[in-house]
C-alpha cells in the first residue's frame, strides 16, 4: 500500500526551531500582559524573565545539539554532555533559588514564563495538525 508522496519530505521548516521561537515570544507577550493586568508589575516582569530564561536555554539547548551533530564534532564522553547537560538545568534551579529566596519576583510568575517552551511546542504542534501542508 502506497501512502502517496511524503507531504513533508525535504521540507525543513517543520523542523525549524523559528516557528517554536515564535511561539515563546508571542506567549510570553500574552501571558506578561495578562500578568501585568491580573498579577500586577512584579508578576508581569516575572513572567517577562522566566521566558528570557526560556530562550536562553532554548537556544543553549540548539547550540549543544548542532555542536553534537556537527560533520566535523570532536567526539566528546558520555559523561561530559551528560555533565553539561544536568548544569544548564542546575545553573537554572540556582536563578530559580535564588529568586525564591530574596522574593526579587514571584517564583510563580517565572516558572511560568520557563515554561513559554513546552506551551509553545504543544501550540505549534496543534497548529501543525490542523494547517495543511
Amino acid at each position: 500500500m502506497d501512502a502517496g508522496p511524503d507531504p513533508y519530505a525535504g521540507d525543513t521548516s517543520v523542523m525549524s526551531g523559528r516557528g517554536i521561537l515564535i511561539m515563546m515570544a508571542v506567549i510570553v507577550a500574552a501571558v506578561s500582559l495578562l500578568g501585568f493586568v491580573f498579577g500586577g508589575v512584579a508578576f508581569g516582569i516575572g513572567v517577562i524573565f522566566g521566558g528570557g530564561l526560556s530562550f536562553v536555554n532554548y537556544l543553549w539547548l540548539a547550540r549543544s545539539t548542532r555542536v553534537m551533530f556537527a560533520e566535523n564534532a570532536v567526539p566528546e564522553t558520555t559523561a561530559t554532555l551528560a555533565i553539561k547537560y544536568f548544569l544548564r538545568y542546575a545553573a537554572i534551579l540556582c536563578l530559580l533559588l535564588a529568586i525564591f529566596w530574596t522574593n526579587v519576583l514571584p517564583v510563580t510568575a517565572v516558572i511560568l514564563g520557563l515554561s513559554a517552551f513546552a506551551f509553545a511546542v504543544v501550540a505549534h504542534g496543534v497548529r501543525s495538525i490542523f494547517s495543511r501542508p
